[in-house]
């Protein structure tokens, strides 16, 4: 179960912030939270569990990175199909015109 004070895209404001109603902002979803809703149980796909010693913003950048590098993978896995596929329809094309 997730819950956002434990997540590293969980960035809590800090003590001196002007407005003390929100206890901080998740960097994804771009919600901000009261304290007592910070630790509640919560669905939620994108939870990302904490690195100790290593800012929010760095676990960002490093999901982000991450999200972006499986998505490059699948749109090349996917283009080296419909290449495969071409070719083998021009080379059955070429065969039919020589050979039939």
């Amino acid at each position: 179960m997730a819950r956002c004070g434990r997540c590293g895209l969980w960035n809590q404001y800090p003590d001196d912030h002007p407005e003390k109603k929100w206890a901080g902002v998740c960097l994804w979803y771009q919600m901000r939270l009261v304290e007592d809703e910070v630790f509640e149980p919560r669905e939620c796909g994108d939870f990302f569990e904490r690195i100790p010693n290593v800012p929010p913003i760095e676990q960002m950048n490093y999901k982000v990175g991450r999200d972006n590098l499986r998505d490059a993978y699948v749109v090349a896995r996917r283009s080296r199909v419909i290449a495969y596929l071409s070719l083998v329809i021009s080379v059955l094309a070429l065969l039919h015109r020589f050979f039939w």
